[in-house]
């Protein structure tokens, strides 16, 4: 099945997997996130004091051990036709991308695509046969450009460019590990102060001006730190 196979080529990048606790695709993506082991959240059209689809009682309350379940809605309120556009708006609001997987031409996935668009989200949808119905709303938004065309996790992660910020993540925690005593003391003091001047530095490091302005050289070089008027540093 394509989403277990887009959600386990997500599980590297560290997201957070929100969805509605619907039937079907909404059900299947929470289901292989906990699988994987992706913390994943559900966004309700009801209030707390329930779950639907009943079914998925069981499924919610695994949820909750790994990401959570969440609401607008006050305890009582039922799970009426038109609570589920407003759940759908909170979802697109809360996410960095939207991906659509399979849609007919009208349907939660589609409001929440079009709330996407709304708020300048990244939008995905997979492609589909051109008579088949569950396909109907993904072809639709591809064809009108509400949506890039996706065919695997890759192709998610190349536009949202997690690939990138995963690599200057790995560059950023290899260049702590080579600090030394020193230089680690001084980032965690410029980090704790928001920003510092050299003098006051000097003063808590307890070393020389030549000693500070020669290691605050050095965190520089690495990306580390960044000068400020009025010969402040802040940590980048």
């Amino acid at each position: 099945m394509m989403c277990d196979k887009i959600v386990e080529g997500l599980h590297s990048f560290q997201i957070l997997l929100i969805s509605g606790l619907a039937y079907g695709i909404d059900a299947a993506a929470h289901r292989k996130s906990l699988e994987v082991g992706i913390p994943t959240l559900g966004v309700l059209g009801h209030g707390l004091d329930r779950y639907y689809p009943s079914d998925h009682t069981s499924l919610a309350n695994k949820m909750i051990e790994n990401g959570g379940v969440i609401t607008e809605f006050t305890s009582g309120t039922m799970p009426d036709k038109e609570n589920f556009p407003m759940r759908n708006r909170i979802i697109a609001a809360m996410s960095d991308a939207v991906v659509v997987i399979e849609s007919k031409r009208k349907g939660g996935s589609i409001i929440t695509a079009e709330f996407g668009n709304e708020y300048n989200r990244d939008v995905f949808a997979l492609p589909g046969r051109v008579n088949e119905e569950r396909s109907e709303g993904c072809n639709k938004l591809i064809k009108q450009n509400k949506a890039h065309l996706i065919e695997s996790a890759a192709d998610i992660a190349y536009i949202m460019r997690w690939e990138e910020l995963d690599a200057q993540k790995m560059i950023q925690q290899q260049l702590f590990v080579e600090l030394n005593e020193n230089e680690s003391r001084m980032i965690n003091m410029i980090r704790d102060a928001k920003e510092i001047t050299i003098d006051l530095l000097t003063y808590r490091m307890a070393m020389t001006p030549s000693e500070v302005s020669g290691m605050l050289l050095t965190l520089e070089f690495k990306g580390l730190l960044r000068s400020l008027p009025g010969k402040k540093y802040t940590v980048n």
